[in-house]
């Protein structure tokens, strides 16, 4: 029987805005304004997403994880590397985020789902993300810290989902092997394909496509119960 149960955070158990060019306030280009740079939001928009895609791109072909300070300083490097005032980086990441997070919703029937399992399986959150404390904010501040043990995040491991080195990082952290085991998530190749070439079982709950079923969070409790 599965002893743990992992879960994908974004697009699983919350909903949210993969854009990365958030609508609501444009922190890039008040970073260009605060740098003195008399820049267009279009042209900051396209050197923010040119930092983005770079090293996303890397990450996704070494399974290196980049961290938003390295998008933010090479966006810096971009605008031609500005003089800026002590902390100014910072203050872009945490305006950026701030934004970027204001739509976040728990998604429908993820704390039920969390809850339910909980009562028999260990449960923890192992997401991709950019910023070691953006997933554990948000995980507390949806109440999914009651039920969940722990969280996992690639930028704190080095290595993003589907590289096998971050399941057999968890694993370990848990003392425990493949077979003890469960993945759910909304991406086929991080959280399903990956997992399963760890030995992990998992479990889609992202949108319906060819050869890809997908569960809803409500089935998922007895799904897990079923693997025995």
């Amino acid at each position: 029987m599965a002893s743990h149960v992992y879960f994908d955070f974004f697009g699983t158990l919350v909903d949210y805005d993969p854009s990365i060019h958030p609508a609501d306030y444009n922190a890039p280009y008040e970073f260009a304004l605060r740098a003195g740079l008399p820049l267009s939001s279009e042209r900051t928009d396209a050197l923010w997403s040119r930092a983005w895609t770079e090293l996303d791109d890397r990450a996704w072909e070494t399974g290196r994880e980049c961290s938003m300070l390295e998008i933010a300083t090479r966006y810096r490097e971009l605008l031609g590397s500005p003089r800026v005032g002590e902390g100014e980086i910072d203050r872009l990441i945490a305006e950026y985020l701030e934004v970027w997070t204001s739509d976040v919703r728990a998604a429908d029937g993820a704390l039920d789902c969390l809850a339910d399992l909980a009562e028999d399986h260990r449960l923890a959150i192992v997401s991709n993300t950019h910023h070691i404390p953006l997933v554990p904010d948000l995980a507390k501040a949806f109440g999914m810290t009651d039920h969940v043990r722990d969280i996992i995040t690639s930028v704190e491991v080095g290595w993003r989902k589907p590289d096998p080195r971050i399941y057999t990082h968890v694993l370990e952290r848990h003392g425990i092997t493949a077979a003890g085991a469960v993945f759910v998530g909304d991406n086929w190749t991080a959280d399903v394909e990956g997992p399963r070439r760890a030995g992990l079982a998992a479990f889609y709950v992202g949108a319906p496509a060819e050869g890809r079923v997908p569960v809803s969070l409500a089935e998922l409790p007895a799904l897990v119960r079923e693997l025995g």
